[in-house]
């Protein structure tokens, strides 16, 4: 008893376990037991075997394997069938399963995982302050419905990874608004959007890379890398030429036109163009336009063609967010479950580990019960010649 109240006296509240007289009271008890029970089984080895080197032996090989079948190194579940029943006969097993139930069951624990990465935000592109790295920036004209995940440098998704590159496709997508496509099958835009990963068409300045790619090369006689994707996604578009230059036409070019040079374009942009002349809102408005180009039309459609053409990046990516944002919450016996020590009701989807009381503690004072009843038989029958 004196070991029990100095150990809880140590321990306890030291650690930090569970407040309230009922779960301290059942700790002082099962540690009661449990010191009791220790104790029992290093005097019963001492009265049944011949010596105190076989006694020590005994002890310790017992504890090793008590301590490897208890079902907290490997659950009863993973065990192979032949050894379950070390784990049922094993009283290691029935104590610790009766202290972990009385501190975790019934409570609550969050994993605050955006805590345990740095430099790690989920936020809004229209209240961006547009920091280099990110996988959106405010380059995009604000707009309510413009929101996506943003990762600060050193953190997947970034630089130009597809993850990265996939969130600043879907940022486009969100900006430009609803699409004007009107194509039956989505091979071609698959196809474009590959194309624009591949040669790294999606990182900062968004906008610039995003026509430069597409449609306008910034060097005579190159030919911008994914042009053919491009084209072959918007000619689709009735008259697709005309809608192209559209995109170029509010801009006023012939204002401009002393500081263009020829370069390769897309079908439909002006053959005389060049983007050094343009600022940067020019540069973001021809990119949301060309955008609506390639996008089927209908709300929402584009984001969500973007997202398959990603491998659903969208739903994983919003996903991480909420974890990031809220963690993760895990109830404690759900932690019981794991090890096999309390139940899942499928009915009403709750877990409950009603055994700490009636079964563990049953089973520590039945093996306490029976080591005190051999050690009587070995005092009375077992007589060993000491050597």
């Amino acid at each position: 008893a004196l070991n029990t109240l100095i150990m809880y006296a140590i321990i306890y509240y030291l650690v930090g376990f569970r407040p309230g007289w009922a779960y301290v009271g059942y700790f002082l008890f099962m540690l009661f037991l449990a010191n009791w029970s220790v104790m029992s089984m290093g005097q019963l080895y001492a009265l049944v075997t011949p010596n105190e080197e076989t006694a020590n032996g005994l002890a310790g090989l017992s504890v090793i394997l008590s301590v490897c079948l208890m079902g907290f190194l490997i659950t009863s579940s993973a065990m192979p069938e032949g050894w379950l029943w070390a784990n049922y006969a094993n009283l290691f097993r029935y104590i610790l399963q009766g202290l972990v139930t009385n501190e975790v069951s019934g409570q609550g624990y969050n994993i605050d995982v955006g805590a345990l990465i740095p430099n790690i935000t989920a936020t809004d592109s229209s209240t961006s302050s547009g920091n280099d790295g990110r996988a959106l920036s405010n380059v995009f004209a604000p707009r309510d419905n413009a929101k996506a995940i943003t990762f600060m440098p050193g953190i997947i998704p970034e630089g130009t990874n597809i993850a990265a590159q996939g969130a600043r496709m879907l940022g486009l997508a969100l900006n430009a608004g609803d699409g004007e496509n009107v194509q039956e099958s989505y091979e071609d835009l698959t196809d474009l959007i590959e194309c624009m990963v591949e040669n790294e068409c999606l990182v900062e300045p968004v906008p610039t890379k995003f026509i430069e790619c597409n449609a306008v090369s910034l060097k005579e006689s190159v030919v911008p890398p994914c042009v053919h994707q491009f084209d072959a996604v918007v000619s689709n578009l009735v008259d697709s030429d005309d809608h192209v230059a559209g995109c170029f036409r509010d801009l006023r070019l012939d204002d401009l036109v002393d500081s263009f040079h020829v370069v390769k374009t897309a079908a439909g942009v002006p053959a005389s163009f060049s983007l050094d002349a343009l600022s940067v809102a020019d540069h973001r408005d021809i990119a949301s336009c060309l955008t609506r180009k390639l996008l089927p039309a209908g709300k929402d459609a584009g984001p969500k063609v973007i997202s398959r053409g990603f491998g659903d990046l969208w739903n994983i990516v919003m996903f991480i967010r909420d974890i990031i944002e809220k963690g993760i919450d895990i109830p404690g016996d759900a932690i019981l479950f794991y090890f096999g020590w309390s139940e899942f009701n499928s009915e009403d989807f709750t877990f409950s580990a009603p055994w700490k009381w009636h079964y563990c503690v049953t089973a520590v004072v039945c093996f306490l019960v029976a080591m005190e009843a051999i050690k009587l038989f070995a005092v009375m029958f077992i007589v060993w010649t000491k050597r």
